[in-house]
């Protein structure tokens, strides 16, 4: 690590808040870089340059055209010599204030290098966040590396999570939570699924006009990302009240509105429910709940079955596609996934 000129003053000044006398710091070359007389700044100094050879405090008792009386003594970071700290004064009165002027200027030199470490490392990791979450191609293994060199494990299954309004202020994060800014009033947020991120932001939400989007789960998390972002759209566009927009409950939506949106979720669950005897049956009976437009005696003598064992096969179905036929929305999800599966499975009889 050099010493650079900034860090030289503020190495200068502070230590002579301690002691009463000139201080002058010098780098690797001898040339002063910091300095309680200005004059000196820019100057060659023979005694520093001494200091760095031996390796050890040299002082100077006679002054010269490059240096004047005092004692210089080499600044070490990681065994290394990177500059010299000189004080300036009658050797034998101001040799006494060396070790703990050494001292002084290593324990800055050592935090100015801590904050500049942490300060990269911040800076990949918002470099890899903003890559992480454009990222529309599957992660390759140097990509995967890159994510574990800054800690963040990239093989885990995540949900993004967007916060599009005011907040007090950001929720605290665990362990593999990650914080990105959109934009001035838009907050990402990548979690793990199993994450209860939602009951922190909770009370910092601020606005009733705030809006949270819900992604779904994935390893690949652009998918989530645009999941979200999809779901505040849907709710501000049909103008809904609810402040979190989970894609899971309005993928229907998506898929009404967008050709492109796969289905196949809803349409897989009748694809397992034909081919048991039981499920089966459940199909039959959500017919017969919608032709019968949930008239639960009709229904009941219809399939010749007890109301509550129709209730009994309602909560099944329900417990099943997590979709409740009672409700008219869902109702409406389980009667098109039921289309779709028997479009796109059964063979053309032509």
């Amino acid at each position: 690590m050099k010493i650079n000129r900034l860090l030289a003053q503020e190495i200068a000044n502070k230590v002579m808040m301690v002691i009463p006398y000139n201080v002058n710091i010098m780098d690797e070359t001898g040339m002063i870089i910091g300095s309680g007389d200005a004059d000196r700044m820019g100057t060659y100094h023979q005694g520093a340059m001494l200091a760095v050879e031996q390796g050890l405090i040299v002082s100077i008792s006679d002054e010269g055209e490059s240096s004047k009386p005092g004692v210089n003594i080499p600044i070490r970071f990681k065994n290394n010599i990177v500059g010299v700290i000189g004080i300036s004064g009658e050797p034998k009165i101001v040799e006494p204030f060396a070790e703990l002027v050494r001292v002084t200027a290593e324990l800055l030199i050592d935090q100015e290098f801590l904050f500049k470490e942490r300060r990269i490392k911040e800076q990949m990791k918002e470099e890899f966040l903003y890559q992480w979450v454009f990222r529309l191609d599957e992660y390759d293994e140097a990509f995967i590396n890159n994510g574990e060199a800054i800690g963040i494990n990239l093989k885990m299954e995540r949900k993004a999570i967007i916060v599009k309004g005011e907040t007090i202020k950001e929720p605290y994060l665990k362990d593999q939570e990650f914080s990105f800014k959109l934009n001035k009033s838009t907050l990402l947020f990548i979690v793990p699924s199993d994450s209860n991120l939602l009951v922190r932001l909770e009370p910092i939400i601020t606005q009733q006009s705030t809006k949270i989007g819900i992604g779904n789960s994935s390893t690949h998390i652009v998918k989530s990302v645009q999941a979200a972002r999809r779901a505040i759209e849907i709710v501000e566009k049909l103008e809904l009240s609810a402040t979190c927009c989970d894609y899971q409950e309005l993928k229907f939506i998506d898929y009404l509105t967008n050709k492109d949106q796969s289905f196949n979720e809803m349409s897989s669950y009748f694809a397992e429910l034909e081919a048991t005897p039981k499920g089966q049956e459940l199909i039959e009976t959500l017919l017969c709940y919608i032709k019968n437009s949930g008239d639960m005696n009709a229904i009941s003598s219809e399939l010749h079955i007890h109301r509550n064992s129709l209730a009994y096969r309602l909560q099944r179905i329900e417990i099943l596609t997590n979709k409740n036929p009672k409700k008219f929305t869902d109702l409406f999800q389980l009667y098109t996934g039921f289309i779709i599966n028997k479009i796109q499975n059964k063979p053309s009889p032509i």
